[in-house]
């Protein structure tokens, strides 16, 4: 019997990279689901930005992060 393989997408915000640098917290989820779902052995596409780091399929949806780091917050 052949098990059918297990895909899933990810959607993480542009503020900052997957995993950030510093802070982000949305894109600190979405790293880790992606990172736990890949060891396990899914097939796992992540859409977020060109440099960001992941074992996944990454699809980049923007160059850059979008946050400019002079922001207080």
């Amino acid at each position: 019997m052949t098990i059918p393989s297990k895909k899933v997408a990810v959607l993480s915000p542009v503020a900052w990279r997957t995993p950030p640098r510093q802070y982000g917290a949305w894109e600190t989820v979405a790293g880790n689901i992606t990172e736990g779902l890949v060891s396990r052995g899914w097939d796992v596409t992540l859409f977020a930005t060109r440099d960001s780091v992941t074992r996944a399929h990454l699809h980049a949806v923007v160059d850059r992060w979008k946050r400019s780091t002079t922001q207080p917050w």
